[in-house]
This record gives structure tokens, sequence and C-alpha cells, in this order.
């Protein structure tokens, strides 16, 4: 047996979620201070934006169904999950013709930041960014509406999966 294959693959996955909810909080602290405000938000959106495209490629390669916003939501959560590990913990209910309610009740940034004494709040410009690009990737006939969120001190984050006609 390998070093590698030491590594039990549920603790593999753990480790490489853990390191992933860090990132924001790591390169923030590298590049903020030299770079402006504004460049430095738009930047950070953009990586975000791109690892938000990759939850459709893990839906799509798994056969996860898209159609409606329940199935949407679904493969949104199931797919976040994996990037960002157990921490990331959630629940789907139906709230109105075809429209799904995501709630999250752990994230994994918000308790990255809170490990290492930061804002949580930090981790809004991340999410946002990354659900934005991600749901309508998923089905481009969908969008996020956001109605609480932990990173700005709520108990759970709120979003609801809602056709684009109504955002």
């Amino acid at each position: 047996m390998g070093a590698f294959e030491r590594i039990p693959m549920d603790v593999r996955w753990k480790l490489a979620a853990r390191e992933v909810s860090a990132l924001p909080l790591a390169y923030r602290r590298a590049i903020r201070d030299g770079a402006d405000d504004q460049l430095y938000n738009e930047v950070e959106r953009a990586v975000w934006q791109e690892l938000g495209r990759e939850v459709g490629v893990i839906a799509r390669a798994f056969g996860m169904p898209l159609g409606d916003a329940h199935e949407v939501a679904e493969a949104f959560a199931a797919a976040t999950r994996v990037l960002f590990g157990p921490e990331y913990q959630y629940e789907i209910r139906d709230s109105a013709p075809d429209e799904a309610d995501l709630t999250i009740r752990k994230c994994a940034m918000v308790e990255r930041a809170k490990t290492e004494g930061e804002n949580p709040l930090a981790a809004c410009n991340v999410c946002h960014a990354f659900a934005n690009a991600a749901i309508p990737d998923l089905n481009r006939n969908y969008a996020p509406k956001y109605r609480r969120s932990i990173c700005a001190g709520d108990s759970a984050c709120s979003v609801t999966v809602r056709p684009t006609s109504r955002k």
C-alpha cells in the first residue's frame, strides 16, 4: 500500500474540501492588501464563477436530473457538498409552483472564516458568485434569490431557486 492509499478515502475528501473552503481566506490575505477593493472583488468573483460552473460538470457526469427547481436545487447542493465537504449541510423543500427553497444550515467557508479568526462576511462575495454561475449553468431557466445568509449573521442561508422570469 502506497502512502496515498494509507489515507482513507473519506478522510481525503474531508481534507481536500476543507482546503477548498479555506481558499477564499488564503488568497484574500495574500492579495487583498495590495489590490484596490473593486478590482479585487471582480477578480474574486470571476474565479468563483468558474468554480461554480464545475457544479454543472459534476451534476451532468452523474446524470442528475435538472428539469425543475427542486432538481436544480438538489443537484446544486449535492455537487456543492462534493466540493466543500460534509460541513456543507442543507435541506430542500418546494415552496411554490416551480420554486424550491434551499436552506443551508452549515457553510464550510463560514466555518473556515470562524476558525481562522476572519470575518465570515468575506464568504458572501465568493458564495454569490459561485451560486449565481452554478444554478443557471445547471438549467438556464433558473436563478437563485437570496433571502438570508449565514455569513451576514443569520442562523442559516435561505436561497430560493426560481424561474429566471421571476428574478
